[in-house]
């Protein structure tokens, strides 16, 4: 097999993923956010921001914890008005969780700063 890569491009792309977790923990370790579960979940979330998401679809969403400890963090995450929870109107066993737009807005400058970083890759 033929390396397609040199040592070199490997070299830039883990420090761009280190680069990445740093930003990750700079954006949110003042919220009691650092660890990068929570990149994980808020990811998927605002990936699917248009839609609807049930509370209990969010344990999957953080792949790297036992599902038992998922569930505290997501409703931490409601206790401190982090991410926002309502019932459904026709169920209310039923309980949507939506991103707060603070959130959000930490979110996209995680998103700018990591795009930046990966989009230097193509000048190594």
């Amino acid at each position: 097999m033929t390396r397609r890569y040199s040592q070199s491009n490997r070299r830039a792309v883990a420090a761009a993923i280190i680069q990445m977790d740093e930003s990750w923990i700079a954006l949110f370790s003042d919220i009691g956010l650092s660890d990068l579960c929570y990149c994980d979940l808020f990811t998927h979330m605002w990936l699917r921001r248009e839609q609807s998401l049930r509370k209990t679809d969010l344990y999957t969403y953080m792949p790297s914890i036992s599902r038992r400890t998922a569930v505290k963090y997501v409703q931490q995450l409601i206790d401190q008005q982090l991410l926002e929870e309502c019932s459904a109107d026709n169920d209310k066993r039923v309980r949507w969780v939506t991103l707060t737009v603070p959130v959000s807005e930490r979110l996209e400058r995680f998103y700018d700063q990591a795009f930046e970083n990966y989009s230097r890759l193509g000048k190594v």
